[in-house]
This record gives structure tokens, sequence and C-alpha cells, in this order.
């Protein structure tokens, strides 16, 4: 039972949306005009918005709520979907009473912000259950490339949680390959579109940067999260994914080398095998699973 639940009379729906970086939060009311709640917090009208509906069950089954035109106001641009900036926030679902509004007074629901989908100038984003965290999957599994991920962190400084963090890990190697010393900086000397643009000045091998990372820190792009490398030649990089916006000459950027998760790279191009964390040599399923012959 709920130790308490909104007025029925004045039932009004709300959400708040929390990111887990420095975004700010959104709040939004069903309420055709912004609430004022008791704390002063303002919860904006969903005029363009749209829930698909929030359902309870009796068992332990996970609920999906899709939000659609999430951009259209309320504080979340464009630039903030596309960099992934509210990936995985929290998202709290609660009913109050629009004659005299308190936050959370009725409890209805904690989600996370999903798989995001923009067509045709719509957006839907997929709001899921916090009870489908218990059906995803836990632990090691053996692979022949290595899971960690390379310096621990991504460029701006972003550390990766624990279960991935083993680049630099607790083995024989402690300190491991650290970003500093592979970091690099430089400028666009020539731009073909917002997947392929290079730098003249780059020196260093084909495929250095390969699966890396690069990040504006000026022009329409700076401060918008790193962009992975697809493929580097000759100077010229290729991203798996495009620009939002289209690069400049002189556009200035930092970049650092990527690891395709093999042990030639962990060993020879950062002499990191210690820490590498992948199983090149466990047979596959196809192999130890044939069957004897006889002579």
């Amino acid at each position: 039972m709920k130790s308490h639940v909104a007025d029925y009379r004045t039932r009004v729906y709300c959400a708040r949306i929390e990111p887990v970086g420095s975004q700010p939060i959104v709040r939004l009311t069903s309420y055709p005009t912004a609430l004022k709640m008791s704390n002063d917090a303002v919860y904006h009208s969903t005029s363009g918005y749209e829930f698909s509906g929030l359902s309870a069950t009796a068992d332990m089954s996970g609920s999906g709520v899709d939000l659609d035109g999430i951009l259209q106001a309320g504080g979340i641009s464009l630039d903030d979907l596309q960099v992934g900036a509210y990936d995985n926030a929290r998202v709290y679902i609660f009913a109050t009473s629009w004659a005299a509004p308190v936050e959370d007074e009725e409890p209805l629901s904690l989600l996370f912000f999903g798989k995001v989908d923009i067509t045709d100038h719509k957006y839907r984003v997929q709001l899921m259950s916090a009870i489908d965290v218990l059906s995803q999957k836990v632990g090691r599994n053996y692979s022949p490339s290595c899971p960690w991920t390379l310096f621990d962190q991504h460029l701006g400084g972003n550390l990766i949680a624990t279960s991935r963090s083993r680049c630099t890990g607790p083995r024989a190697n402690p300190d491991g390959p650290q970003m500093a010393d592979y970091l690099v900086t430089g400028t666009l000397t020539a731009v073909t579109d917002q997947y392929q643009f290079s730098d003249s000045t780059r020196l260093e091998a084909d495929d250095w940067f390969g699966y890396g990372e690069i990040q504006f820190t000026t022009g329409a792009n700076a401060g918008l999260k790193p962009f992975q490398i697809k493929v580097f030649a000759s100077g010229a990089f290729t991203l798996h994914e495009a620009l939002p916006y289209p690069p400049q000459v002189g556009d200035a950027y930092q970049a650092i080398p990527g690891c395709r998760k093999r042990l030639q790279d962990c060993r020879d191009k950062f002499g990191n095998a210690i820490n590498f964390g992948g199983q090149p040599h466990v047979p596959s399923k196809t192999v130890y699973s044939q069957r004897g012959r006889g002579a």
C-alpha cells in the first residue's frame, strides 16, 4: 500500500529527468500551465509532449514508457540528444494535486532515459523501468578480445566504471598506459564532410588513431562529446558517426590513439600485455564441440 496518494479530484502527473552529468534537471507536468511545487521547484507544462502511458502490474515485469516531442521545450536540445548528454538519466514519475502541488507526493515509477529515435524532426525517448536492470547480464564472458577501455577513461576526463577499468589494472603493471602520454592536439587542414577530415601535419602510422577518439576544442563542434575514429591513414580521419555540425579548416582538436582489443595492439602498441583482458587461446565452441574421429 502507498503511504500517501494525491487527491483524485485535482490529480495531475509530473516527471523529473535528472541527468548523470552536469546538464540541468528537466521538470515536466501534464497540467496546462506550469506548476510551482511546495519546495519552489517549477514544473513546466508538457504542451508538445506526450507520454505513451504508465502501467503497473502485480508481477515483477518491467514497463516501458515513451516520451515524444521532448525537444520542443523544457531544456533538452537536439545537441543534448545527439551527444548523449541525457543517456541513463533517471526519470521520476509522480502524481500530485494541481491545487497544492508537492514534489514526489505520490511516487509512481523510477525510469531510465534509454534509446532515442530522431525522425523528421520528431523525437521519441524510450524510458525503461528500473526493474529492467535485473535482466542485464553481469560478470565476464570469455572472449578473444580485451573487454577493458584504453586508459580507463574517455577524452574529457570521463572515468570508466570499475567493471571496465582494468587497462591500467591491478596486475603487474598497475600504471599501464596513461592518456597524458598519448594525447595529441592539432588543427584541421582539409575537410571532406562531417565524416571525413584531415590534418596534414599528422605523421603517425596508419591506423594509429583507429578506434581512438577525437574531440574538438574550437569551432561549431567544440565542447561536444568525443567521437570514435573509424579509420586513420596519412593524416586523414574517418569517423563512425557524423559530427553534429560541419567542421571547418582551422578547427582545433585533441585526439588519442585507439586499441582494437587485440593482443598485438596491447603488446606491441602500448607494451601492456600484462593487463590484457582477453583469452585469445581459448578454443571456440565450434572447436571444442567437435567429436573425435577414429583412425
